[in-house]
């Protein structure tokens, strides 16, 4: 969802509103705001700002295919806390044949199935049942996940003289969080503790497992058994979440390869769209004369938007703007840019 600037009037209902609390208010602009997830780089193949910025590459973008027909069921159980189970059953496995048939049935194209296939998404919630929903209970089936945190337990155990890796000791350690499990069910599975366990406990059996790895010893194949977990799957998991590169953290696939072309005119739904403007012509998001930059900033998004709004060009001597290469598409003269017809040679 993103917020209409041109129909806000800055009632601030959304700000209230909001379940996730992540409407803001701008009082420089009168209007309301909240994250767009860098649609405009996404849909070019490049990561969101916050997730490429993040000193702790604490971020993963990638790809989930899901069952559109179980939706609304899914949302509709009767129990908050089946509501997690219900949203998981949603998603499909994109290995499955029947799955990789469908969805090229559908029309979707073979880079869309690689990249579901890779994706680091899929595999934190639904192969390795490490990342949660937030706030289940408010049936918005969000699709942006979050692996609670471990808190610092091995110091904590080791203050008391205790081998503070020790799988034993890891899982006792984990009723006495710095953060309470019951917060963290609160906010990811409508109370429901026990899933919060499962995954805080098999966090802590991935990290006892790969410490015996890296000190050269023997592996304890028990270690995994006692979370569910092969132990391909634990030292899986331990490449995503710790050693993983950009190709891996990043998987986004661009676009169709018959639509690649013109990516960047590209309809698409959203709430930009206004009366004659995006959205609103079959022959692209901006027009017949929009030009080609790719709108990665909303500086390009405003240029393309003035000049398929106008019956006039965008810049010319009578309607003089400051010269920008980035956003001019060759329409009109802006002043400044080329010398009067009196001072050439």
């Amino acid at each position: 969802m993103l917020v209409d600037q041109d129909k806000c009037r800055g009632w601030r209902m959304c700000v209230s509103g909001c379940p996730y609390k992540k409407v803001y208010f701008n009082h420089k602009t009168g209007k309301a705001e909240k994250c767009t997830f860098c649609y405009p780089r996404v849909e070019v193949g490049l990561p969101t700002v916050c997730a490429e910025t993040c000193v702790g590459r604490l971020r993963y973008i990638g790809l989930i295919f899901y069952d559109m027909d179980k939706v609304l069921a899914s949302a509709s159980v009767e129990k908050d806390t089946d509501l997690y189970a219900a949203q998981l059953d949603v998603l499909l496995d994109p290995h499955d044949p029947e799955v990789i048939a469908g969805a090229r049935a559908e029309g979707i194209a073979q880079e869309w199935i690689d990249g579901a296939q890779r994706s680091p998404i899929h595999a934190l919630s639904k192969e390795y049942r490490v990342a949660l929903p937030l706030h289940p209970e408010y049936r918005t089936m969000p699709m942006v996940w979050y692996v609670p945190p471990l808190s610092p337990v091995v110091d904590a155990v080791s203050r008391d003289g205790h081998d503070g890796e020790d799988v034993g000791n890891l899982f006792g350690a984990l009723e006495s969080l710095r953060i309470p499990v019951e917060y963290l069910a609160g906010l990811f599975t409508a109370g429901d503790t026990d899933v919060v366990d499962g995954v805080l406990r098999r966090l802590a059996a991935m990290r006892s497992y790969m410490r015996d790895i890296n000190l050269g010893r023997e592996p304890q194949a028990r270690i995994p058994q006692a979370v569910g977990m092969a132990e391909e799957q634990i030292y899986e998991m331990y490449r995503l979440l710790a050693l993983a590169k950009y190709e891996e953290r990043y998987v986004i696939p661009t676009a169709y390869a018959t639509d690649g072309h013109r990516l960047e005119e590209v309809a698409t739904e959203c709430a930009l769209d206004f009366e004659g403007g995006p959205g609103m012509h079959e022959s692209g998001p901006f027009g017949e004369a929009s030009g080609g930059p790719v709108p990665v900033a909303v500086e390009t998004f405003h240029a393309l938007r003035e000049r398929q709004t106008t019956d006039e060009m965008s810049a010319d001597a009578s309607r003089p703007s400051r010269v920008n290469l980035l956003n001019w598409d060759g329409k009109g003269s802006p002043t400044g840019m080329f010398p009067e017809r009196g001072d050439r040679p």
